[in-house]
């Protein structure tokens, strides 16, 4: 996993130059998926959230900002969870279906 990010907030920029769109996926999905987590956390007192992912891919700046709200609540179980069962996180999965039960009640 590539460590060369800067999380602030919501926002993470990468300071690698990613060869092409696979390979920033491939090296970037633990820290955005982290901080898509961080930001369903703060659904519990916000209406919504936004998260921004910074980047240079093939020499070109990429920014993508997401926006979440509790109408959202499938990427944590069908997206997030699924990943960190993937690679045997069960703390961060049990997280993950503690604040979903939370932000579904």
């Amino acid at each position: 996993m590539n460590k060369d990010f800067i999380v602030s907030g919501h926002t993470v920029k990468f300071d690698v130059n990613y060869n092409d769109f696979q390979t920033f996926l491939d090296e970037t999905r633990d820290p955005v998926y982290r901080i898509i987590l961080s930001a369903f956390e703060d659904l519990k007192k916000d209406e919504k959230v936004k998260v921004n992912v910074l980047a240079d891919i093939e020499g070109n700046q990429f920014k993508s900002e997401l926006e979440y709200t509790k109408s959202n609540l499938d990427i944590l179980t069908d997206v997030i969870n699924p990943y960190f069962e993937r690679v045997e996180d069960y703390e961060t999965c049990a997280k993950i279906m503690k604040l979903h039960s939370e932000l579904i009640s």
